[in-house]
């Protein structure tokens, strides 16, 4: 018989019930994943199955771990699980990790069931999710060309968009949680850095790495958000309504990079909001532009920590080992001044004082992504229409990651393709829970 994943939240309460057999689910999983090597680099088979045998036992005992013991979960292939090659997508390392990243040791102690390692582009070094080693994972909506996954964390957004895992975690640097799950219809949350330990976890960028959840639910990242921290699974109460302000940024909208799908869902998006009683601020919000300016001016923040981690790797091994757009536009960060650096890392500070000024309490609408997924034909075959999508996916979501702001999107419908458009609700570093209540009042 198929189990059909629903919720995480909700299969939780099925194993709770004795409706639904953690060993079944996990059986079913681990089918399913040796289908899709383009999604799963590595099959977990008998840690899963370990793991599932002792939610059962628990579950027989009444001694369950919380309302996540017994759930499938994916790993992005940057976390370490003990015994296996951590690949960072790529085919360079080789050797296996002693011990579990922390968050995979936490989520554990919740009970959650490890099935296997995603995809992802190479090093976590793109917003498109494409990669030569391994393949591109793929969840196109319709019968249409296959798209873009959006990246990093392709592999982990597919497995959830298949209904392979209910949840995937993954990591966000410049937006790799937000844009795959923007274009595949899903729920991600990318908390402030901090929030997690990222031992274990293959850095990118160290001052903007986090790692977070995708899913198809606000209430099922939450959750699992909560095990990666070691603390217990509680239901959020959302703000009152009448609580909850929304700053509708009008100054992306007016861009005309945005396609007009994408500016009808934000503008439908901020009617319903007020339709629900909740106060939606129609105005420019110039701390976002800056943002934009200083990227374009001295480059991104996370290439130049990418070139610190990789410099030295990427010169001592074989260049055909690599893929050759991710390693290309890492060392392209050597011909950069190092003062640009120091001017990122001190206009960056500025930047995070002017949105606490700008914003205050409210919470930033905005698209996304300003496009639904690219076709992933013509990327394929053209080095510079590859830069164009990558820049071009990316540019919306950088914004909150150079303000370490804690961002949330949540599916904003499709266009006439029917090709998954996503919504940002971003709110100020460390205000994290303040913007988990007032997104829950938001829904």
């Amino acid at each position: 018989m198929s189990i059909q994943f629903p919720t995480a939240l909700q299969l939780g309460e099925a194993i709770a019930q004795g409706e639904v057999s953690p060993v079944e689910l996990a059986e079913q999983a681990l089918q399913q994943a040796d289908q899709y090597p383009a999604i799963y680099l590595k099959v977990l088979h008998d840690r899963a199955r370990r793991e599932a045998e002792q939610s059962a036992w628990r579950q027989a005992h009444r001694c369950r771990l919380g309302p996540l013991d017994g759930v499938p979960i994916a790993w992005k292939d940057l976390f370490d699980v003990a015994g296996e090659v951590t690949t960072a997508g790529g085919r360079v390392f080789s050797e296996p990790a002693s011990r579990d990243a922390d968050v995979v040791h936490r989520a554990g102690q919740a009970g959650l069931v490890s099935i296997g390692k995603t995809n992802l582009t190479e090093l976590a070094f793109s917003g498109l999710g494409m990669n030569p080693h391994y393949g591109t994972p793929d969840a196109t909506p319709g019968s249409g060309e296959p798209r873009v996954p959006g990246g990093s964390s392709s592999g982990s957004a597919v497995a959830v968009a298949k209904g392979l895992v209910p949840v995937a975690a993954g990591t966000d640097t410049a937006g790799s949680l937000r844009i795959p799950a923007a274009f595949n219809g899903l729920v991600s949350y990318r908390p402030t850095t901090g929030q997690h330990s990222t031992r274990g976890v293959v850095p990118l960028g160290r001052s903007l790495d986090t790692p977070g959840v995708i899913a198809r639910t606000l209430d099922d990242c939450l959750a699992v958000d909560d095990a990666f921290r070691g603390q217990g699974t509680e239901p959020r109460r959302p703000l009152a309504s009448d609580q909850v302000t929304v700053v509708l940024d009008e100054q992306a909208l007016d861009d005309d990079r945005l396609d007009e799908a994408v500016r009808l869902a934000i503008r439908e998006y901020a009617d319903q909001l007020e339709s629900k009683g909740i106060r939606v601020v129609r105005k420019a919000v110039p701390v976002v532009g800056q943002c934009h300016q200083l990227t374009a001016r001295y480059g991104w923040l996370g290439g130049y920590e990418a070139l610190a981690e990789y410099k030295e790797l990427l010169e001592r091994v074989p260049a055909d080992r690599f893929d050759p757009r991710v390693r290309d536009r890492i060392l392209a960060f050597e011909q950069r001044s190092p003062a640009d650096v120091v001017c990122l890392y001190r206009e960056r500070r500025a930047l995070q004082q002017a949105l606490k000024e700008q914003l205050g309490s409210a919470v930033l609408l905005s698209p996304t992504v300003a496009q639904t997924a690219p076709i992933l034909a013509p990327l394929l075959q053209d080095d510079e229409a590859y830069r164009a999508a990558n820049t071009a996916c990316l540019r919306l979501s950088m914004v909150a990651s150079l303000l370490d702001s804690p961002a949330i999107t949540l599916p904003a419908g499709v266009d006439s393709n029917g090709q998954h458009m996503g919504v940002q609700l971003t709110g100020l570093a460390g205000q994290d829970e303040h913007l988990k209540r007032a997104v829950l009042a938001c829904q």
